[in-house]
């Protein structure tokens, strides 16, 4: 009875001890030689142009994908920054690899500098990561070196480091003529009003209105306030009722 026994369990043994065979070599031997062949490593992108970056995770079956973008003084602008997971990293083919971008150099905001001297304005400038650029010369009332134009307005977003080209006054020169007020007046009035002042009216530009009477003039330049030496010409445009517009 018991040989019997014994020789009815001898088959089930046998495919036990085969099932627990054949689950050893594939999770010693096999799986991990599956598991090798799909793994892939994380080349370093860091410097890298983003484009180039990209092609190049790609070609070795990684997934690229651009996380952020953040200033950088380091690096230029489109370049990668940082990258996730590390350069060496072993990953399964398709793993995302996530990148940051720089976006330059950080911008800053341009100040007020109209009024100051040229040493304030230079300390401003510093102050807010700008430097000073190329200095002209101009006439004005404004005593001399004092900043009477700035090349960008207060707010505009520059890069860190950029130049702002300014005006400094030569101070009030003698015999200057401030320009007086033409618009609304006729032709007529105004080349009386500039013979006073020995002044002269300049380039004359027409345009059509039904709305004032002919040889009104509408716009002039220089504008009212600015300086002018004697015998200088000031450019009118004025009203005419005929259609188009004439010089």
């Amino acid at each position: 009875m018991k040989k019997q026994i014994q020789k009815k369990w001898k088959p089930a043994l046998a495919i036990i001890i085969l099932i627990a065979g054949v689950t050893i070599i594939i999770d010693s031997i096999l799986l991990p030689l599956y598991v090798k062949g799909n793994e892939t490593i994380v080349p370093n992108v860091i410097g890298m142009n983003k484009d180039q970056a990209i092609n190049f995770l790609e070609s070795l079956n990684l997934t690229p994908v651009i996380q952020t973008t953040r200033f950088d003084d380091k690096y230029g602008k489109d370049k990668v920054i940082f990258q996730k997971p590390i350069k060496g990293s072993h990953v399964k083919e398709g793993r995302r690899v996530y990148l940051t971008i720089s976006g330059g150099e950080p911008l800053v905001r341009v100040p007020f500098i109209v009024n100051k001297t040229l040493r304030d304005a230079q300390l401003t400038l510093e102050k807010a990561g700008l430097k000073l650029g190329q200095i002209d010369s101009v006439e004005s009332e404004l005593p001399t070196n004092i900043i009477v134009e700035q090349q960008y307005f207060q707010g505009r977003e520059l890069p860190k480091g950029s130049a702002v080209a300014v005006k400094v006054s030569l101070g009030p020169q003698e015999g200057m003529i401030r320009v007086p007020a033409l618009i609304g007046k006729s032709l007529t009035e105004a080349e009386g009003i500039l013979k006073s002042l020995s002044l002269v009216i300049g380039l004359k530009t027409y345009i059509h209105s039904s709305k004032l009477l002919p040889n009104t003039i509408v716009d002039q330049q220089p504008s009212e306030g600015n300086l002018l030496k004697m015998g200088d010409s000031i450019n009118v445009v004025l009203t005419t009722n005929k259609n188009g517009q004439m010089r």
